[in-house]
């Protein structure tokens, strides 16, 4: 098992607690393409935030990769989300000064790879997401969908075990939508990247192949999205 959380509760003391995760049980395995599902304040991005080893637990336990993730110290967490986790972000999080080959290496950079290498990963990668011609640019010249490839390519790049990826299509129109869910989808199936997509919309959560259902806190149903696979299963044919 890639990620299992036993019993995770977690409570925001602003002011008045409020109890944002209660007790959440969640197994998710290596290679699986699965949707987190709910309503604004359901505590989908509180999960995301500790599953992406960006926010702490209060009671609980959660294993990654077979190793307990708690109390860790910056450095370590660092080095757990360098090593094993990307981020896709609804704001796509490019750094406007940068052109999309800069934004793209910017991870390899804070590894230490040299200059001449960090640069050729990061055309390589820009060139499997249909961006070579696009390596110049600054993102206020490019489209959304531009960004958000460039944003998965920068994800990408470390060689991730793990994508996770919080509204990935929030600012996109649905024909792009479609189309990085259909990248996303691709990833998970040729290069066996774990993917976790957190939306509040359905038709983004149909494309994966399960969906974890969360509400007040608590995960309710998990969708196993059977229509989805025997689709894939079809095209595949």
């Amino acid at each position: 098992m890639l990620i299992e959380l036993k019993d995770v509760n977690k409570t925001y003391n602003n002011g008045q607690p409020l109890h944002v995760l209660k007790g959440i049980d969640l197994s998710i395995e290596r290679g699986e393409f699965v949707s987190i599902m709910g309503a604004s304040g359901s505590g989908k991005s509180t999960l995301l935030n500790i599953l992406g080893i960006l926010d702490n637990y209060d009671t609980g336990e959660y294993w990654l990769d077979r190793k307990l993730i708690r109390d860790l110290s910056e450095k370590t967490a660092a080095d757990y989300r360098n090593r094993m986790i990307g981020f896709v972000f609804q704001s796509f999080n490019l750094i406007s000064f940068k052109t999309a080959v800069e934004n793209v290496e910017l991870p390899l950079y804070y590894q230490g790879v040299p200059r001449r290498k960090r640069h050729e990963m990061a055309m390589e990668y820009l060139e499997k997401l249909g961006l070579t011609a696009w390596a110049s640019h600054f993102p206020n010249e490019m489209s959304g969908g531009q960004k958000q490839r460039v944003a998965i390519a920068r994800a990408l790049i470390t060689r991730p075990q793990i994508i996770l990826a919080d509204e990935p299509t929030g600012a996109l129109d649905s024909k792009t939508s479609v189309e990085v869910m259909q990248l996303l989808k691709r990833l998970n199936q040729e290069e066996g990247i774990t993917i976790i997509v957190v939306t509040h919309e359905s038709g983004v959560a149909n494309e994966t192949d399960k969906i974890i259902h969360i509400k007040d806190g608590i995960i309710g149903e998990i969708e196993e999205n059977k229509a989805h696979t025997a689709w894939d299963a079809n095209i595949i044919k």
